[in-house]
């Protein structure tokens, strides 16, 4: 490692890397001159590294430390950390295969001068926690509020309220002293509620000092759009805003299609070009009527922050960038996505985003723990924030249950409280108070990261030598041949629409005894993933007609392939016992048998 020390900066290079790194003291406070050191667990590119910044802690004074890590315009972390001791450590980050230079400033902060801090919460609840009143126990809606205790935002933005809204407050404000009570603002109007009910709902702990009238214009109205001014404890004010757009043109699948085609060699569906047409079906324009007329006709030349969380339906330009082409899950798709651009173009952070930089270490999927997650990451719900004295101290995607509710009977068919994920975002807001006052919340580094694991060792089975027999299936479309056809676009499929009673069974018949390495179970390769097997037991035999246990299988909800060691197994068949998958069903698309080499 070698160190340069010119004025006001730090320049490092990192063997096999060349980052150039530079450390800076704001203008605000030049008498406070940070120093930082890289703590990694190697020493190129790949690497987990963390910055540790060090200022000098003075008396009644909070440090708030900034630091970037970045190749030119491509930012890879970031990060904003308060402290009184005078050091911090940033969230981990991946050294990209590239220069990189790290930025590190610090501002000097009177200790009762930091800012308010405040967490946001952004969840559309499919139809009020119903499950799109599938489940009628109210157990779930129950839980839900839980989890929402736990969390425990000052602001809530909520879709899809749908006649839950009141039991919602009702459940926030149980047991809680009068200062931490919760408001609740019912914000779409009974003239825009359609068939569906009151869509947009704002829960907040602040003082709700105005609720803004109803918007509508030939693209959007309070089924999309609305909020209020809400007040800050020091007397300043923001103004917070649920929404809700378009679904037209769907986003996740087109990507989804294009991913997959891309990763497995398949001709394409859609161009790029088709696919982000599906932002100009409706979204584009509801996008600029909710910037450009409905947020001004609100607040009109106030420069308070304004906060906005809620479904968009679509994904992110920041996601899909040249930057993660080859991140887990993306096929080597680059999709500048125009609508989320409007939100970038008007000033917003996707803070989301801000605080989880690397897409590819932090995909931050939201759609759909209920459907199941597919190849790619679909984040489509947002928290946006903008204003000079806002601040992003971290930012979640949460898609799991509690673990106390992970123990009830909902679990297996919801494993999570909604068919999206939710969105939590701390941020601050620069001014009078004593700043964060718990730890800010953080995405579990990695999570989702390795989507198309490599092929298992030894020798593939060709398909021509196999056979494959099912006790249940869909005649025709879903024949248990199409497990081994070598064909990713066809599927087995147990019967339908009437399914029998799981568990359901597909063997293959290897044509003799093999000495055999692994097997891969592949999923369909659909965004439909109804029969995607999660919980079963892998079998084998050499008869046919006696079966031995090999290993019991729990496999998330993603089309990813699943595999299973079978190192030191001989045996003539293999067979998958699905004791649960998605919608009751069991379906794949290939079981792929590999022998010793």
């Amino acid at each position: 490692m070698r160190l340069l020390t010119p004025p006001l900066a730090v320049a490092v290079a990192l063997t096999g890397l060349l980052a150039a790194t530079n450390t800076t003291a704001a203008a605000a406070d030049r008498g406070t001159r940070p120093s930082y050191r890289l703590d990694c667990d190697g020493n190129g590119p790949g690497s987990t590294c963390t910055v540790v910044a060090t200022g000098k802690p003075r008396p009644h004074r909070v440090e708030e430390f900034v630091t970037t890590v970045r190749s030119g315009d491509q930012v890879w972390a970031r990060d904003t950390l308060y402290s009184r001791e005078g050091q911090v450590r940033s969230r981990p980050f991946v050294l990209p295969d590239k220069d990189v230079t790290v930025d590190v400033s610090v501002t000097s902060l009177p200790e009762k001068h930091v800012g308010s801090p405040l967490r946001l919460m952004a969840w559309n609840l499919f139809v009020g926690g119903t499950f799109d009143r599938k489940e009628t126990t109210g157990e779930n809606l129950t839980q839900m509020i839980d989890y929402m205790n736990e969390v425990n935002p000052d602001i809530l933005f909520v879709v899809e309220g749908y006649g839950s809204g009141q039991k919602i407050l009702e459940g926030l404000n149980a047991g809680r002293a009068e200062g931490d009570r919760f408001t609740g603002v019912q914000l779409t109007t009974p003239e825009d509620y359609s068939h569906n009910g009151d869509n947009l709902w704002l829960y907040t702990k602040l003082k709700v000092e105005k609720v803004y009238p109803r918007y509508a214009d030939a693209d959007i109205d309070s089924f999309n759009i609305g909020g209020a001014r809400l007040g800050l404890p020091n007397g300043k004010h923001v103004h917070a805003f649920s929404l809700w757009t378009w679904h037209d043109g769907w986003a996740y699948g087109d990507t989804h299609d294009a991913a997959v085609q891309n990763t497995h060699g398949l001709p394409r569906t859609k161009t790029d070009g088709q696919i982000l047409e599906g932002d100009n079906l409706r979204r584009v324009a509801m996008g600029k009527a909710i910037l450009e007329k409905a947020i001004p006709s609100f607040i009109g030349d106030d420069d308070a922050p304004v906060l906005m969380g809620g479904d968009l339906n679509a994904q992110s330009h920041l996601d899909w960038s040249e930057q993660f082409a080859n991140a887990p899950g993306h096929g080597g798709v680059v999709l500048p996505w125009p609508y989320t651009k409007l939100y970038t173009d008007a000033g917003f952070m996707d803070t989301f985003r801000y605080a989880n930089a690397d897409a590819g270490m932090y995909p931050g999927r939201t759609w759909s723990p209920f459907h199941g997650m597919g190849a790619i990451p679909g984040r489509i719900d947002y928290v946006f924030a903008r204003g000079k004295d806002v601040r992003v101290l971290g930012s979640r995607a949460d898609v799991r249950r509690l673990p106390r509710h992970q123990q009830t009977p909902l679990d297996p068919q919801y494993p999570f409280y909604s068919d999206h994920g939710s969105v939590i975002t701390d941020v601050l807001i620069r001014g009078k108070g004593t700043g964060p006052d718990r730890e800010p919340v953080t995405e579990e580094p990695g999570k989702g990261r390795h989507i198309w694991p490599t092929e298992p060792v030894g020798r593939r089975i060709p398909p021509a030598e196999l056979k494959a027999t099912a006790s249940t299936f869909k005649p025709g479309i879903g024949d248990p041949r199409n497990a081994v056809d070598g064909k990713l676009t066809t599927d087995f499929h147990s019967d339908y629409p009437v399914v029998p009673p799981q568990p359901h069974t597909i063997t293959v018949d290897l044509g003799r005894v093999r000495e055999l390495s692994a097997v891969r179970f592949q999923p369909k390769l659909r965004t439909n993933m109804n029969g995607t097997i999660l919980k079963g037991m892998v079998q084998v035999s050499d008869d046919g007609t006696t079966f031995r246990d090999v290993t019991a299988v729990e496999w998330p909800r993603m089309t990813a392939p699943n595999d299973v060691s079978l190192q030191g197994v001989s045996a003539r068949y293999i067979r998958l016992r699905s004791d649960y998958g998605i919608g009751g069903a069991s379906a794949l698309a290939e079981i792929i048998p590999y022998e010793k080499a």
